[in-house]
């Protein structure tokens, strides 16, 4: 191996987990790191006027290694914070103790990720080295960055973004001892609208909004507009009604009992459908399908990590023992998620997306229903679980990359490896800066897919009829064809991220090919994920 391209590959898997850690509880989305890695790459050989002499294969390895550090941290941050809206006594206990805190995270980092890693690479020759049925668009995308003969292009718009971004973090926030210029927040009509515009975060939502386009935010507006449109006037319905249905006391207990009645209908419905697609396919399976399973390649992969799992499941076992999981419990979870594992990478392959919330809500639930689950098992089922599905997926996504230029599986395998264990260490540390200097649940840290699993388990103590009502809306928006879990963002996000959002999303509209201009919001990401944690040392 080369140890320039190690080095340089562990330094972007750092950044990958720095930058995702923020941005997934900043706003709900986590955007693939891949293409923007080969582009810094290439501005990085560009910057040392040294010009590797395979380029392709070089920037392919660079983000084989850097990549799986983004959707690591962006799974962690989907579910991680979910002890904190479920149990904050014990989430507060573990970041006074820096260590602990960092000891769990990063064996759960290793474990579930190295679980993973094996998972796909037995995945991989029974199932997924199909290019017709699993193209994996991501790794299409990531070839094409590294092809494009527009490459040096894109750098020049990388380097312009980050400048941009950095002086106007700048004017917001000042440096040391000199103070900000523009004013954080903005009131919208203060005496009609109790919404603000605020600066905190707007780079990176106006970044995220480009890159999602207006299918994503228009659910978020929509979400917005019934906060006011369909949960105040719920809430109100003593004031214009003779009777009282439940208690109008508490507007915030309402709102999360309403919004999880959204996230029940939309988990019964994701599972039903879910449950419904896999038995008709198990049905029309042919028998050559069914015992792919047994294919030499495939047991070659078993028997030459036999050593390695036995290690893996030892360290995973110990670490959940400790955490007070019953032998039964780890076994049971540990099938669940390799099941549910399986399907997520099914669905990365075909479409390019990995639903997080989705498939951690197949693996809990049944948990939930089996054992007498609590806060901190529940915390880090997810987490296991979107660890394993992250690593899984991007290590398939590597291996179509490989194909496409010229680098052998067991290679990828490895520097997937590289780049699990530095991101294993690094992610432990961001979050804990993270967490310890901005408050979860506020606009800088919304953290609003683990505010959605906590409202899910905190669903069966709230007051049944306005769960209900929830489900009955969750119901109305699937009829109508809108994203429910968005809707359930737009309700329970400030309207400040909702609207950096849709402003970010509107400018697609200004241009004529969006790919085009990628490379800007993706400096735009790494510029403020970068002045955030540089903001944190400073102080």
């Amino acid at each position: 191996m080369d140890f320039f391209v190690i080095i340089v590959g562990i330094i972007f898997s750092l950044f990958s987990s720095l930058v995702l850690s923020y941005i997934s509880m900043a706003t709900m989305v986590g955007p693939w790191m891949a293409p923007t890695l080969v582009l810094f790459g290439n501005l990085f050989y560009g910057l040392m006027h040294k010009e590797p002499s395979n380029k392709s294969a070089t920037l392919a390895k660079l983000q084989a290694i850097g990549a799986g550090g983004g959707i690591i941290a962006t799974g962690v941050g989907f579910a991680f914070p979910m002890l904190y809206f479920l149990d904050p006594t014990t989430f507060s206990d573990w970041l006074d103790h820096p260590w602990y805190f960092g000891t769990i995270l990063t064996s759960l980092c290793i474990t579930a990720g190295g679980i993973g890693l094996v998972a796909a690479r037995w995945f991989w020759p029974s199932t997924f080295n199909n290019e017709k049925q699993y193209p994996f668009p991501v790794s299409q995308l990531t070839y094409s960055t590294i092809t494009s003969q527009s490459q040096t292009k894109q750098s020049k718009q990388l380097l312009w973004s980050i400048s941009a971004t950095s002086i106007l973090c700048f004017f917001r926030d000042g440096i040391g001892k000199i103070g900000g210029f523009i004013p954080r927040s903005i009131g919208i009509f203060p005496s009609l609208l109790p919404a603000s515009i605020s600066f905190a975060v707007w780079p990176t939502l106006w970044a995220i909004g480009f890159s999602v386009g207006l299918s994503i935010t228009i659910p978020l507006v929509i979400g917005m507009f019934s906060k006011y449109f369909v949960v105040a006037p719920l809430l109100a319905h003593a004031s214009y009604l003779p009777w009282t249905f439940f208690d109008t006391s508490n507007k915030i207990t309402f709102t999360f009992a309403f919004c999880s009645g959204i996230m029940v209908y939309e988990a019964i419905m994701g599972i039903y459908g879910s449950l419904k697609k896999n038995i008709k396919k198990i049905k029309n399976n042919t028998p050559k399908a069914k015992n792919t399973f047994l294919s030499k390649t495939f047991l070659a992969h078993v028997k030459k990590d036999a050593l390695l799992v036995i290690c893996l499941l030892l360290g995973a076992a110990t670490l959940l023992h400790y955490l007070d999981f019953p032998l039964v419990l780890q076994a049971t979870m540990l099938l669940f998620v390799l099941i549910a594992t399986f399907y997520i990478c099914q669905f990365g392959g075909k479409i390019g997306m990995i639903p997080f919330g989705r498939f951690s809500t197949f693996v809990l639930i049944p948990l939930l229903l089996l054992f007498n689950v609590n806060a901190i098992q529940a915390t880090i089922v997810c987490v296991f679980f979107n660890i394993c599905a992250a690593t899984a997926s991007d290590l398939l996504f590597d291996y179509h990359t490989g194909r496409l230029t010229g680098i052998e599986e067991r290679k990828m395998f490895a520097y997937q490896w590289i780049g699990l264990i530095a991101t294993a260490f690094g992610i432990s540390l961001f979050l804990w800066l993270l967490f310890t200097h901005f408050q979860l649940g506020s606009e800088t840290l919304c953290a609003q897919r683990a505010q959605a699993k906590a409202l899910l388990i905190q669903s069966l103590n709230f007051d049944k009829i306005v769960v209900g009502l929830g489900i009955l809306y969750g119901y109305i928006l699937k009829k109508c064809k809108i994203n429910t879990a968005m809707v359930f963002g737009g309700i329970i996000m400030p309207e400040s991220i909702t609207l950096g959002l849709t402003i970010g999303s509107l400018a697609t509209l200004l241009v004529k090919n969006k790919e085009s201009w990628l490379a800007y919001p993706a400096g735009v990401l790494a510029a403020e994920s970068l002045w955030v944690i540089i903001s944190i040392v400073m102080q």
